[in-house]
């Protein structure tokens, strides 16, 4: 049984791997023995709203196309419309992979691209969508950042929309958990990121078939999303969420070598504290 001593003590613990503890987990209580240190660069793993594992919670590390969780909160809160036609131009088409598949010329609904840009990674899907909703990628960066302020993330910076390595982009495992979060709540987000496969098709009726990035999906019970993100400078990443038995257990890895395993092994032991009735509840369910 884990005392109130073995947590509080694990506060002290927590500073030491690095980055403290920001104030969204200022209250949360952390195990004194944290078998996954090895796990990410930095990581969290959060069941019921506390904190049970996490490195290096506030370093700025690379978000990759975990950015792509904030690109589809600014297009969803400006003027959105599912089924608008948004053309491909040259730059999207010919964008560095992953892509959908879209080429110069072709016409997508904003909601197969939005669709494509979350499950896929979809990098022409994403240039698609910001091109067709801002003047420019500086443009879109500018509300992307506007829109991280008002989420609380005051250690995460945004440069390019869909995730590529850009000097001064930037944010930390705490202000990812903050934009998963707020990301999940959204319905059509929370929809598209649990779909396992999915066909969208360009206005010509031409067909572009894909699976999900998450490899949890379908392979780990109660796997809910949510996203993925690879680059050369941030690594492999994930962001996952997952639901046992009335228990939420939140996961984010940024830089991990093995993420699919890891991310399975931290799942599994996080629902089976949980079960044990380990975690003292302190941030509420989230």
């Amino acid at each position: 049984m884990v005392t109130a001593g073995k947590w509080l003590r694990g506060l002290a613990t927590l500073a030491l791997v690095g980055g403290g503890i920001s104030p969204a987990w200022a209250t949360t209580h952390a195990k004194s023995h944290d078998p996954y240190r090895q796990a990410a660069a930095a990581y969290a793993t959060v069941v019921d709203g506390e904190l049970l594992w996490g490195r290096n919670l506030d370093v700025h590390r690379a978000p990759a196309s975990l950015t792509k969780l904030l690109t589809a909160l600014v297009l969803l809160d400006s003027n959105w419309h599912p089924d608008a036609m948004l053309s491909v131009s040259h730059d999207a088409a010919h964008v560095t992979r992953p892509r959908a598949g879209l080429h110069t010329g072709d016409s997508v609904r904003a909601d197969d691209a939005l669709t494509a840009m979350l499950m896929h990674s979809a990098n022409d899907a994403c240039l698609v969508l910001v091109e067709n909703a801002a003047g420019s990628l500086e443009a879109f960066a500018a509300r992307m950042n506007a829109r991280a302020q008002k989420l609380g993330m005051n250690n995460s910076h945004f440069v390019h929309p869909c995730g590529f390595d850009e000097p001064g982009q930037y944010s930390t495992v705490n202000d990812l958990l903050q934009l998963a979060k707020a990301a999940h709540a959204h319905p059509l987000i929370a929809r598209i990121v649990a779909q396992e496969q999915a066909t969208i098709s360009t206005a010509t009726g031409r067909p572009m078939a894909f699976h999900n990035t998450n490899q949890l999906l379908g392979h780990l019970g109660g796997v809910m999303g949510l996203k993925t993100g690879y680059t050369a400078q941030a690594g492999r990443c994930l962001i996952a969420l997952a639901e046992q038995s009335g228990h939420r257990v939140w996961l984010v890895l940024l830089d991990s070598r093995q993420r699919w395993g890891t991310a399975n092994r931290m799942i599994t032991a996080a629902f089976a504290a949980a079960a044990r009735g380990a975690n003292s509840r302190i941030a509420g369910a989230t």
